[in-house]
């Protein structure tokens, strides 16, 4: 069965990927790349034909997803858990536009999706919202989990998934580097995770300041 993209309610959109609901699963959503991106051979229409020509084109940004939580799920299969600080891939579906995605969708409390971008450009953040990112990015650097392209739009909060305030990561997931030093060595991806931190925090941190001022 080919899911006609059609029919489905757009939820948001990014640089690359747009969200659609799924009706007949209120728990997970759909991914799918921006049509308008990809080139005839399956690739990005931005890159030339050598970079195009790679292993599943733009479906790389998919592999890398399932890849990393596959990773997460054998270290930590003794402890029986499949819930990590990312969200859980479900799997590929054929649809209109080429495969989608099904992930795990993340709410807030309120039952609507907030990034920690909104929550700092709101003015939102309080105590809770730093004490779950410290633990997020603390987590990140035990478990091993290694970022692609992480930004303040890619962090979702919840309250829902594990009792607590918690921020998942949505978006940038997964090793890019063609040698994967990160995936490789523990020391290396926590010193990246931390420089990372340090970046988004420091984006919140304007964010935050911008919101007071308006």
């Amino acid at each position: 069965m080919i899911v006609d993209v059609s029919r489905l309610s757009l939820l948001g959109e990014g640089t690359v990927k747009r969200v659609y609901a799924l009706p007949d699963d209120d728990g997970k959503v759909l991914k799918l790349i921006r049509p308008e991106l990809v080139a005839p051979d399956g690739g990005f229409a931005k890159h030339g034909r050598l970079k195009r020509a790679f292993a599943q084109g733009v479906y790389r940004q998919f592999r890398r997803e399932i890849i990393q939580y596959l990773q997460l799920s054998k270290a930590a299969y003794h402890q029986q858990t499949t819930f990590f600080p990312m969200e859980t891939p479900y799997g590929l579906v054929p649809t209109t536009q080429g495969l989608g995605l099904v992930t795990e969708k993340i709410l807030g409390p309120d039952g609507l999706p907030h990034t920690l971008e909104d929550l700092a450009a709101a003015g939102a953040l309080e105590a809770k919202h730093y004490t779950a990112l410290e633990q997020f990015f603390d987590a990140c650097a035990d478990l091993h989990l290694v970022f692609g392209e992480v930004n303040v739009a890619g962090l979702m909060y919840t309250e829902s998934r594990s009792g607590g305030p918690e921020f998942v990561l949505v978006d940038g997931i997964g090793e890019k580097l063609l040698i994967p030093v990160r995936s490789w060595f523990k020391s290396v991806n926590t010193s990246y995770v931390r420089k990372v931190q340090r970046r988004l925090m420091g984006q919140v941190q304007a964010l935050v300041q911008a919101a007071a001022q308006a």
